[in-house]
């Protein structure tokens, strides 16, 4: 759900094929860009053709499976990947771009082609893919909205959900955190992200003008400035994915402004952790909803942490993430 971008904040402001490479490498050189080292991480990756669409997909790791739901729509694992490798050390997190975002490319880009029904069956298959019987699933900001959206829609196949800073479970109160974001930013900055979203050059996908004002509006998502660099690193659009960014906008837009998960979240019978950044601007009113829909839920707050926990604050996150994995472990 990448905050905010350019067709929702109109209507508010108002408003490599089938080749798979495997290979096991000993990163004793430390992934710069999680801040820490890894040490002989099993790495897979490749391709997998699901409902027409080739996945790219990354393996990381060894142990239980948890596979990332990465935001946007419009965004790709590398926004993750870095900062969950130490997590990898322990588990096997399977990171993949969605449908028509990152190396998952789409011929045909229109709502036939790129819906979030066709998000959720790629999840399914996927799971099957990847031979995992039940799924933990780790998803973040729009991430989080489509992992409610598969496990309405398949409760017996996910064993953990785990909602990082998600979109709200209705279109409301998205419009309503979008509001309290805006108000996030100072006046000059508003005014000129906005021109760079209108400008020919965002619209014909520069990335530099993308990363500008990317940098910008994320900017206003972390309490914890001083790691927007390295989300910057590892986020960035290049020419490829800022030009693609441009063609899913209006659609990732429609999306995002028919939410239609809330009536069915009783569906949902695993344990649940709602865990958000203290100082999100994603509103109370949102992840108390899911909390009191979602039955086995529970919620828990980083604090020193805006939008991205896992980066401005990874010491808690992962101490409660680990924690709620004990204590749902049988």
């Amino acid at each position: 759900m990448k905050t905010i971008k350019l067709g929702i904040h109109k209507k508010l402001a108002l408003e490599y094929k089938n080749l798979k490479i495997i290979w096991i490498a000993s990163l004793v050189i430390g992934f710069l860009l999680s801040g820490c080292q890894t040490e002989n991480l099993v790495i897979e990756e490749g391709y997998k053709k699901v409902n027409g669409v080739d996945h790219f997909y990354k393996i990381v790791g060894q142990g239980e499976p948890y596979i990332m739901l990465h935001g946007g729509p419009r965004m790709y694992h590398d926004e993750l990947l870095p900062f969950f490798l130490d997590f990898a050390k322990s588990n096997k997190v399977i990171f993949y771009d969605q449908r028509g975002n990152g190396k998952s490319a789409l011929e045909k880009i229109d709502s036939t082609t790129f819906n979030v029904e066709l998000m959720v069956e790629d999840l399914e298959e996927l799971r099957k893919g990847f031979g995992v019987k039940k799924l933990n699933i780790i998803g973040h900001s729009w991430g989080g909205l489509l992992a409610m959206y598969y496990s309405v829609k398949y409760p017996d196949n996910v064993k953990r959900l785990i909602l990082v800073d998600a979109a709200p479970v209705n279109t409301d109160l998205l419009i309503k955190s979008y509001k309290k974001q805006i108000s996030m930013f100072k006046p000059d900055e508003w005014e000129y992200v906005q021109k760079l979203w209108n400008s020919d050059d965002f619209l014909n996908g520069n990335p530099k003008v993308h990363n500008e004002a990317l940098r910008i509006s994320e900017g206003t998502v972390f309490s914890n400035k001083d790691v927007i660099d390295d989300y910057m690193k590892v986020g960035a659009f290049n020419e490829a994915t800022a030009k693609n960014a441009v063609l899913l906008n209006d659609l990732a837009t429609q999306m995002k402004l028919n939410i239609h998960v809330q009536a069915k979240l009783s569906n949902i019978k695993c344990p649940t952790l709602i865990i958000n950044g203290k100082d999100d601007f994603i509103v109370e009113e949102a992840y108390l909803l899911a909390n009191k829909l979602i039955v086995d839920s529970e919620i828990v707050l980083i604090k020193d942490a805006g939008h991205y926990p896992f980066i401005e604050n990874k010491k808690d996150f992962f101490i409660e993430l680990d924690n709620f994995i004990k204590r749902t472990t049988f």
